[in-house]
């Protein structure tokens, strides 16, 4: 029985109208996990899904939040992350057994940081994060080595095909990071099926590197019609879990 993972940042999910679209997408998708970041309250998927959020953002409207999980697949608890603020983490019940999902967004290019009498610059807050999601993504995995660990949202840098987003050195960190806790992108430049996307997408799902995955569905953040959804792109895949013997 195949899962599907399924990330998309919805640019603060503004508006009675494109939220219904949005909305409208996300059913449509048919995830047991969506992975939403930059997003917000007002957009809210129906039961069976609950939802997991960070907390309320400290900058924007009420209700704004850097990540939350919504999953159809039965919550068995929430896993406390160090950086509560932008990164949220699960355990779930599959097919195949429990599952941790670890949301989170990365910084940007640009990203000021937390610190606001002394701004950061550049790509220098994704240095300093970068290394530390890494070391607790390997906690995670090393309190948990038979469950399965799933990482995804807005990861800020295109994996594979010609340079779009990010820099040289936090796409070696990071795919260096992955390689060494046994994980892989399915959502690197090459597995977004040809015409997709006009850009590579720099959202991304990460998943133990046995599995077999696809991705099923990408999708622009702007409408055919131009109506402007988000200014990312979103993602669905579809997995193999360890059970399955694809």
């Amino acid at each position: 029985m195949p899962l599907r993972l399924a990330t998309w940042n919805v640019e603060y999910a503004a508006g009675v109208a494109k939220n219904a679209a949005r909305l409208e997408r996300l059913l449509a998708e048919n995830a047991d996990i969506w992975v939403l970041t930059e997003t917000h309250d007002d957009l809210a998927l129906s039961p069976p899904h609950a939802a997991v959020s960070t907390p309320q953002r400290p900058t924007g409207r009420l209700g704004a939040r850097w990540t939350t999980i919504w999953s159809r697949l039965p919550i068995v608890r929430r896993i406390d992350t160090d950086d509560a603020e932008r990164t949220v983490a699960v355990e779930v019940t599959a097919h195949f057994g429990p599952l941790i999902v670890y949301g989170t967004v990365l910084p940007w290019g640009g990203d000021p940081g937390p610190d606001a009498t002394c701004p950061a610059k550049g790509w220098s807050e994704m240095d300093r994060l970068l290394p530390l999601q890494l070391a607790e993504w390997r906690r995670l995995r090393d309190a948990h080595p038979e469950v399965p660990l799933v990482v995804a949202g807005d990861l800020n840098m295109n994996l594979g095909g010609a340079h779009y987003y990010g820099t040289k050195r936090c796409r070696a960190t990071l795919l260096d990071g992955i390689r060494e806790l046994g994980l892989a992108c399915a959502t690197t430049t090459d597995k977004v099926p040809v015409g997709a996307l006009r850009y590579p997408p720099i959202d991304h799902v990460l998943v133990p590197a046995s599995w077999s995955t696809r991705v099923v569905s990408a999708w622009e953040g702007t409408t055919p019609e131009g109506v402007r959804l988000s200014d990312h792109s979103g993602l669905v895949v579809e997995v193999a879990g360890p059970a399955d013997p694809s």
